[in-house]
């Protein structure tokens, strides 16, 4: 009897593609008055990665929490779509809580920094 793991490899790598990397969570306040989330599953190494943005806004004040990637979470804030025009606000590991209120775009990378 032959037992093929190709299925299973292809199974596996599916699902930790599509794992969330990270999420934002969104505040109406300073980052006590939770209002959504968004989960980031679209990071790049921070070294060596493509560029990817986020359109997307919701909130007063945004944090990472849950970085999953096991060296590091940083993400930029943009007062523009399509990660243009940078906040001056980049939230990175954990504990952080940044201003976003005029933020309209978001990116996010993995790795030291």
């Amino acid at each position: 009897m032959q037992f093929s793991t190709l299925p299973l490899l292809a199974a596996l790598t599916a699902s930790v593609a599509s794992a969330s990397q990270m999420q934002i969570n969104y505040y109406s306040d300073v980052c006590s008055s939770y209002e959504g989330q968004v989960d980031v599953t679209w990071a790049t190494n921070i070294y060596n990665g493509k560029d990817n943005c986020y359109n997307y806004h919701f909130g007063n004040y945004a944090n990472i929490a849950n970085c999953n990637t096991g060296d590091g979470c940083r993400c930029n804030f943009y007062n523009s779509d399509n990660c243009q025009n940078y906040s001056g606000y980049t939230a990175s590991g954990t504990g952080n809580c940044i201003p976003v209120a005029n933020a309209r775009s978001f990116e996010c990378w993995y790795g030291s920094n």
